[in-house]
This record gives structure tokens, sequence and C-alpha cells, in this order.
């Protein structure tokens, strides 16, 4: 069998494709160029499960009909430190921006600020949005609930989201603490990212529709379940969905469609974000003094046998960063053309 070749793709070219398709697909340049950069930002952290892989399914939302491309994204309760936003059925990663940067302004004079979102869509990489109030000095932290994806902790099908939790605190190392997970054993872009390449996957990832183990990521789809992180994973899924979707009067379990099957739907996803001024407890530098030490004295842990060393969270996304502008990002064959046939779809250029 012929193999075929990764392609290595600049960040800026996939950048600029992938405006080129928002806006083809009805976004203004500005809110195309929002939702590239998590896109593409996904793509450079390694994360590309939630990368240019799902910009087809984005689209289509936008083309028919199911989401709005210029969304009238309001607060419609508050006080001095929380606001609750209707996000008027947005993309979530423009409802989601414009929400975290009202979190952020709010914390600067409250100390701490919440927010929670209803009438959103699936916004990506859950990071993404602690990241900006990082590049402010700030913790940063965000969740949202999902369709049904994952089965209960004992179930054999599925009945909850595995709603994901992202938290950044900043640090004197070169790289920030980001983490960033689903509360499945693995992301469903990651299943489907290798359902697409016609990969194998562990055993221990999913169920078929009959609720039996299966190392075929096409049985995903369109009725399998993802595994949540045990009992843990299956009461941090319940605590986010109460937060992001009970809390804001967003949707909730099955009342979710899934987002990139139901294209012509609303899906009222819910989300919730909040920022921690760092400042408002101790000076910003002595707290990034102290959690160095923390990862300094973690990361001299004698390691187990086999093992390459400590990492913190975050810090193989920072190094993939770091690799990924310099040699451009990988992106398989069976992406690219996926990618380049939703372009002629559409009338636009191909990525390469």
């Amino acid at each position: 069998m012929e193999k075929k070749e990764t392609h290595y793709i600049k960040a800026g070219v996939l950048q600029d494709f992938s405006v080129r398709s928002f806006q083809a697909s009805g976004l203004s340049q500005e809110h195309a160029g929002w939702i590239s950069d998590t896109l593409v930002r996904s793509e450079l952290r390694g994360i590309g499960s939630h990368g240019i892989v799902r910009l087809p399914f984005y689209c289509r939302r936008l083309l028919d009909k199911g989401s709005n491309p210029n969304p009238d994204v309001r607060i419609v309760a508050q006080k001095p430190s929380s606001i609750l936003v209707d996000g008027d059925n947005g993309l979530g990663q423009i409802v989601s921006i414009k929400t975290m940067e009202m979190v952020i302004e709010r914390a600067r004079t409250q100390g701490i600020a919440f927010a929670g979102v209803r009438n959103s869509c699936h916004f990506g990489m859950t990071a993404y949005y602690p990241l900006l109030a990082l590049k402010s000095g700030m913790i940063g932290l965000a969740g949202c609930n999902t369709a049904t994806v994952m089965a209960p902790w004992g179930g054999g099908k599925s009945a909850i989201g595995n709603n994901p939790l992202a938290i950044t605190v900043p640090t004197n190392k070169p790289y920030p603490l980001v983490l960033d997970m689903a509360m499945s054993v693995i992301s469903g872009g990651k299943v489907r990212l290798e359902a697409v390449k016609g990969a194998k996957i562990p055993f221990g990832w999913i169920l078929d529709e009959k609720g039996r183990p299966t190392d075929n990521p096409a049985d995903m789809f369109p009725n399998g379940t993802l595994l949540p992180m045990g009992y843990k994973g299956f009461g941090m899924a319940i605590m986010i969905e109460i937060l992001s979707g009970v809390l804001s009067r967003a949707a909730t379990l099955g009342e979710i469609p899934l987002w990139f099957d139901k294209t012509a739907t609303p899906t009222n996803l819910g989300h919730f974000f909040m920022a921690i001024d760092i400042g408002t407890f101790l000076e910003p530098d002595v707290f990034k003094e102290s959690v160095g030490r923390l990862i300094d004295e973690l990361k001299s842990s004698p390691p187990m046998e086999g093992s390459a060393g400590i990492c913190m969270p975050g810090e193989i996304e920072y190094l993939k960063e770091k690799e990924y502008l310099k040699s451009g990002i990988p992106v398989s064959p069976e992406v690219l053309k996926t990618l380049n046939a939703f372009a002629e779809k559409v009338g636009i250029a191909p990525v390469c």
C-alpha cells in the first residue's frame, strides 16, 4: 500500500484559508478572523481534534442557517462581578470571545468575575478563552456542556456530555500552566479525527451502539458512546452540566442536538467563564514565583521506571506550539482532501 505523506502547512496559510472559508459562509472578516485563530491555535498546540478538521462543520452550520452569522451577544442579567449572557445563537467562538472580554474587564475592578452563557454553540478548544485571561495576567477558567456523547459511569449508552473544563495559571516559567480536559477518556473530536484517518484506537475509549468496547473509531458514529474518566469524570461532567447549562438556563442533556450533525438546528449550548485578578490577593510576581517553586518541586520528583520525566499541564502544548511555528502544522492527506473539497464547494482557492 502506498504511504501517504503528511503535509506541513504554515500557520498563516491555514489562517488565511480558514478566514476565506468563513467569509464565504457568511461571517464578517473580523469574526472569520476570530474563529480562525481559535482553530489554528488549537492546531499549533497539538490539539488537531479541535482544529482545522472542524472547519467544514462550522461553515455548514452557517450555510444551513443553524447558527447566526452576526449575533447580538448581550448581557441579560448582571451584578458587579457576575453576568448572564445571551449568545443569540452565534457560533461558540464568537460568543465566547466577546463574553471572556467582558469577564476580564469586570475582574479588573471587582477582583473576580463570572459569566454564564446560553444560546451558544460548540466553542472549540476550551483553553483558548482562559488563555485570553492569562494575557491580562489573570487566572482563567472556562467550561461548557455538550450533546449527550458520553455514557454515565457504569452505563452503556450516551446520556451526558463529556463537558470540558480548562484552567490557566501564569507562572515565572516560559510556559503557563494550562489544564484543558474533557470528562471522557478521550475527546469526541479525537475519535472523529482517527475515523477520518481510518486508524484504530485503543480499547477503553468508546463503546459501539450495542454497548461493547471497540477499537474502530467509526463505531462511535452515530450511535456509539464515549466512556467517562471513571466515576470522577462522570461526577465532574454532572457539575459542569449544572454550572454551564442549568445555571444559565441553556439546554441540558438530551435537549442538546449534535452540533455537527443537526447543522440547521440551534444548539442552545451553555458555557461559563471566570477570571481572577491575582493582584487582589498578592503581588503578581510573588504569585508567579510561588507557582514556579511548586513546579520545580514537582518536576524534581523521581520519575517512574521507563518515564521520560514529569511534565506540567500545558508544557507539552507549549513545546508543540514552538515546534509547529517553525516546521508548519502537520495536516494529514485525508484532512487536506476534506478541506480542499469544501473549498471547491464554496468557490474559494484550496489550502495548497
